[in-house]
């Protein structure tokens, strides 16, 4: 019974973070324009300073793997906006989130980091990517100079921190999912 009562409240507690942190408007253009030199911060405190970026955030550190990533230098990160987690089902959500499944939690967070840096620019179309999972990710780009990584569109490119590249995108990245344009 202590178990189902705990588990009930866990689930309460993280759907009220999830629809909170979700629901939070973002403006792309203002990300860390009080902060004076992106580049005295590491990509994950860079992070925590834009409360819509605050999933991604959290999930990271449920992960396990904020000082992994705190610590490694020349590392690019795709960072979904708390928008780009409304798509994903609250029991997608949950199953990440649960203690249980932290093996599949550190395996989401990884799609969104890759090692070395990488600059919008470097990203050519039809490429593919492998990163810290063992899973491929697509680019793509359209006619309009737009970069898709994993499905995911760099909304916000090439914020420099100490320690690495960030990238905002508008969505969840997922392996082998790719956006193909026609001219």
């Amino acid at each position: 019974m202590k178990t189902k009562l705990r588990n009930f409240f866990a689930l309460g507690l993280i759907l009220f973070v999830f629809n909170f942190t979700a629901n939070a408007q973002w403006a792309g253009n203002k990300v860390f324009e009080k902060v004076d030199n992106t580049k005295n911060y590491t990509t994950l405190d860079l992070a925590s300073m834009d409360p819509n970026l605050s999933t991604f955030v959290n999930l990271v550190t449920l992960s396990g793997l904020a000082p992994s990533m705190i610590m490694t230098d020349d590392h690019t990160v795709f960072i979904p906006t708390n928008d780009a987690f409304r798509d994903i089902s609250i029991e997608r959500f949950s199953e990440l989130t649960d203690p249980k499944n932290r093996t599949k939690l550190v395996e989401f967070v990884q799609y969104h980091i890759t090692p070395k840096k990488h600059m919008k620019f470097d990203f050519k179309d039809s490429q593919v990517m492998t990163g810290s999972s063992p899973d491929e990710i697509s680019v793509s780009r359209d006619t309009y100079d737009n970069v898709f990584i994993g499905g995911a569109k760099i909304i916000r490119s090439d914020i420099e921190a100490s320690n690495g590249i960030i990238h905002i995108v508008n969505d969840i990245i997922v392996p082998n999912r790719s956006i193909f344009f026609v001219d």
